[in-house]
């Protein structure tokens, strides 16, 4: 019975194909019985009228009996939708204008909801490139850690199947070609690949012994590093390079795919611990940690683990350390860590498109109702012929899934093409920006997108159009002479909804306008005009001789400040704003601490005596940093005003003294005679970001104590930074051929890559706005352009019995304004019941900020108005005479 059924849904299957074939032949088939039946008849003494009709007759229908057949050939449901395919196709061919319309809208809506999700996908949803990914987690507290809590954590937990580090990304200097390249590069225990479970693409990674001083003289190339310095040779593998001046030996290379710990590593080094010595590690605070859970173990049961551990592993410190250090410590998934605060904004984003997808519906909707206005009679009389309402909707649906399906197709083009702009938009530091690509889950999103909206703009004009009155359809010839309000209120309600969700998605953008212009008022406390910038580097090991690394930029600000064109020059060991400070951990005088409290923090900048004059900070008490101060014997120190005040309400600052927890012999004792002694006070800077208050700022003088390999060069200079940086690299040159100078920019540029994420979301809301309110308008103008057609007789009656033309226009504008009046109230009350969620992406701005939520509905009232004005002057133009002849 089994294999019957199969049979026979076999036959049926195969009967789908070759349709026209089988068609033909039964036809042929059909003829011949009725041929047959006709001479049967004729011999019978029949007419051969009379026996052609008696032998259709006798089949009952050849109509019915083809249908009988197919239904038992086939399988009727796929060849009926066959059949609407078919027919979907040759309505969209009759009116090209009509679909290329509604395609072109719908697929602005898709392509930007597919944009916006081929960036969530890359970002956000996509795994990992690592084994079990969902078992990775990173470790933290409040601040980085050191290589002796990694590895007490990993002797202790039992939570994690492996705990691992890694550090900063640093730039470094890597020769063994004709000139330095500046290379970013990190450190990372010895076990970081095992515990991530990957395998080398060539060598072999690192072995226990590596974690030894001694025998860590070893690297590991990324993927792309090993393309591009080594054309992806195997004999790599065992070639010496010198990084930062000391010779490592490649041992193994990444897989591809793989770009660990941050997408722009180009090698990684082994963490080595010095044998014998009981303080190294915990001398460094510099690592983030890396775990991989144990089959069944939570995060949150991971982290309440390594919390129960923290007050049995403080003591392991060879020196007394605060309670409060590291008692935070938080584990995460790795992928939220990675992707951080980069997920809500991208939500943000989604949630504006699909606004704008849905407007972009509600707009189709409106142009299908109103072709099927002009289809009414063809449904009534395919209801008079038998079709039923389910039948009629089906047929109509079909048609609108097809339009959705290839504005899917086109919107999927505009994503694709989209993409690369996405990424100039979006900051550099965007987390994965080099993933970002289609994968399959983008087109099987824009299929269902696709699919959703053809079903969603189609339904309202399939209910209304099965709905129709078969009887009061078929009687009516023409137009009535006065248009009914009922039959647009549809129409209506659709385009108020789209003015409602323009208003919603305009309004966020206004909102976070207001806060970048906002932001942009923001003075960050220091001049930025004519500045340009350039990051200066010695090898990490050119400070081990004492004066060697003092001595090179003092040279260099001397011959750079010389150099025609060169107004001045500065030195500081990290910009302002640029997004990474140095802190400057102290005790202060008169704040004494037991050794259980954390020491007092503050952003610590070393930095040569024009530093001051050349970014405009004022000097507010005492005096500037000089070059005496560059010995060391001064001890002196430079602190902001905010800093001062805070330590020293209403003292006087000058005099006072500072001690760096590094230099104190034990912790928590201050000792004013090794201590830097305050000097100055200057006015206070941004030197985080522009967003909230400036915090307290501590500089130093360049002394042999204190001096630093990587320094940035500030020149104040007329000309621009294409033309200083090869006078700046030839000065360097002079000084030290093998020093690279990287990251050339203004200052001004500086200060604007540290608002680059507000911005980027402002862009591109701004952008989705605009094409909600562009959408939006066409919506208004399309149905009082439909209205004015409809009501052209009544039009011309009206003008028949007096009314003026002006009258008319008044009319037209009055119901534009209606519409957007509506919608305006609508979306602001949703904008409003929203606005709390914009709380967080906003900088002195009132989610419900009154300029934006009055300027929303005027620049939509002002939008109606445009697009009124040529259905309203077509509607004042009209002739009532001929007006009155149409039918």
């Amino acid at each position: 019975m089994e294999m019957d059924q199969l049979r026979t849904l076999a036959h049926r299957c195969a009967a789908l194909f070759g349709t026209r074939k089988r068609d033909r032949d039964l036809d042929e088939e059909l003829r011949s019985h009725i041929d047959l039946a006709t001479e049967e008849n004729l011999r019978r003494g029949m007419s051969p009228q009379q026996a052609r009709t008696a032998a259709m007759r006798s089949f009952g229908g050849l109509t019915q009996t083809r249908e009988t057949y197919r239904q038992q050939r086939g399988i009727p449901m796929l060849e009926q939708l066959n059949r609407d395919i078919r027919f979907g196709f040759r309505q969209l061919l009759r009116s090209p204008g009509f679909a290329i319309t509604a395609i072109l809208t719908l697929a602005l809506g898709v392509g930007a909801n597919t944009a916006i999700f081929t960036l969530i996908d890359s970002i956000v949803l996509r795994p990992l490139p690592y084994p079990d990914q969902n078992k990775l987690v990173s470790i933290s507290a409040d601040g980085l850690l050191p290589k002796g809590w990694i590895r007490a954590l990993q002797q202790n937990s039992q939570s994690f199947s492996s705990i691992a580090a890694y550090g900063q990304n640093a730039e470094s200097n890597v020769t063994g070609t004709d000139s330095a390249e500046r290379v970013f590069g990190s450190r990372v225990t010895v076990n970081t690949f095992d515990t991530l479970q990957i395998h080398p693409a060539l060598g072999t990674f690192f072995t226990a012994d590596n974690s030894v001083e001694g025998q860590d003289q070893v690297v590991i190339l990324s993927n792309g590093y090993w393309r591009d310095r080594f054309a992806q040779s195997s004999s790599a593998i065992g070639q010496t390079i010198r990084i930062d001046g000391i010779s490592r030996r490649v041992v193994g290379v990444m897989p591809a795919g793989i770009q660990f710990p941050y997408a722009d590593t180009r090698f990684v080094i082994p963490i080595s611990f010095k044998g014998g010595d009981a303080t190294d590690p915990w001398l460094g605070y510099d690592l983030h940690g890396l775990g991989r859970l144990k089959d069944g173990v939570t995060p949150s049961a991971a982290q309440a683990e390594l919390r129960r551990l923290h007050p049995q592993l403080l003591p392991l410190f060879p020196w007394r350390m605060p309670d409060i250090w590291a008692a935070d410590t938080t584990v995460v998934p790795l992928l939220d860590s990675v992707v951080g605060d980069t997920r809500p904004r991208l939500m943000l984003l989604f949630a504006a498109v699909g606004l704008v997808l849905l407007i972009a519906c509600a707009n189709v909707a409106n142009l299908m109702l109103a072709k099927a206005a002009t289809r009414e009679r063809e449904m009534a009389i395919r209801t008079a012929l038998g079709a039923s309402a389910r039948r009629i909707v089906s047929q109509l649906l079909v048609e609108s899934i097809l339009i959705g399906l290839f504005a899917g197709i086109a919107g999927l083009a505009i994503a694709f093409g989209s993409l690369r702009g996405l990424a100039l938009v979006l900051p550099a530091d965007t987390p994965r920006l080099a993933d970002i690509g289609l994968h399959w889950h983008v087109f099987l999103f824009a299929g269902s997108a696709s699919v959703l909206t053809g079903l969603l703009f189609g339904l309202v004009p399939a209910l209304k159009m099965a709905s129709t009155n078969l009887q009061q359809t078929l009687r009516s010839g023409s137009l009535s002479v006065i248009g009914k309000g009922a039959s647009f209120r549809v129409s209506m309600a659709l385009v108020v909804g789209q003015i409602g969700l323009s208003v919603v998605v305009i309004t966020t953008a206004g909102l976070l306008l207001h806060s970048l212009y906002g932001l942009s008022r923001v003075q960050p406390g220091f001049k930025t005009n004519k500045v340009i910038t350039a990051e200066v580097s010695l090898d990490a090991t050119a400070c081990r001789q004492p004066g060697h690394c003092q001595g090179f930029f003092q040279d260099l600000i001397r011959k750079a400040g010389s150099t025609p064109g060169i107004e001045s020059a500065a030195l500081v060991s990290t910009l302002p704003m640029s997004g990474y400070d140095l802190s400057y951990v102290y005790d202060a005088e008169g704040h004494p601490r037991d050794a259980r409290q954390g020491a007092k923090l503050a952003a610590g900048r070393t930095v040569s005596s024009g530093y001051f004059s050349l970014i405009g900070l004022r000097l507010i008490r005492g005096r500037l940093l000089d070059d005496s101060d560059q010995t060391g014997t001064s001890r002196a120190i430079v602190i902001s005003q905010h800093m001062a005040e805070t330590l020293w309400p209403n003292q006087d600052p000058l005099g006072k003294h500072l001690e760096s927890v590094n230099d104190e012999p034990s912790p928590a004792a201050f000792n004013p005679g090794i201590a830097s002694t305050v000097v100055g006070v200057v006015s206070n800077t941004h030197h985080d970001s522009l967003q909230g208050t400036p915090g307290d700022e501590a500089y130093l003088p360049m002394t042999p104590k204190n001096e630093q390999p990587v320094m940035s060069i500030l020149l104040r200079s007329p000309l621009p930074a294409s033309q200083v940086a090869p006078m700046l690299r030839q000065t360097v040159q002079s000084i030290d051929p093998t020093a690279p100078v990287t990251r050339v920019r203004t200052l001004d540029e500086v200060v604007a890559s540290s608002v680059a994420a507000t911005r980027a979301l402002t862009v591109l809301l701004l952008g989705f706005g605009a094409l909600a309110v562009a959408v939006g308008a066409v919506g208004v103008y399309s149905l009082i352009a439909y209205i004015v057609n409809w009501r052209t007789r009544e039009i011309g009656i009206r003008l028949a019995l007096g009314a003026s033309r002006w009258g008319i226009l008044s009319l037209v504008f009055k119901q534009s304004m209606l519409l957007s009046g509506l919608g305006s109230i609508v979306g602001l009350a949703c904008a409003m019941a929203s606005a709390r969620l914009l709380r967080g992406f906003l900088f002195e701005v009132n989610p419900l900020d009154p300029v934006t939520f009055c300027a929303v509905p005027l620049l939509m009232l002002l939008l109606a108005l445009i697009a009124a004005w040529l259905p309203a002057r077509r509607a004042a133009s009209i002739d009532p005479v001929q007006a009155l002849r149409t039918d």
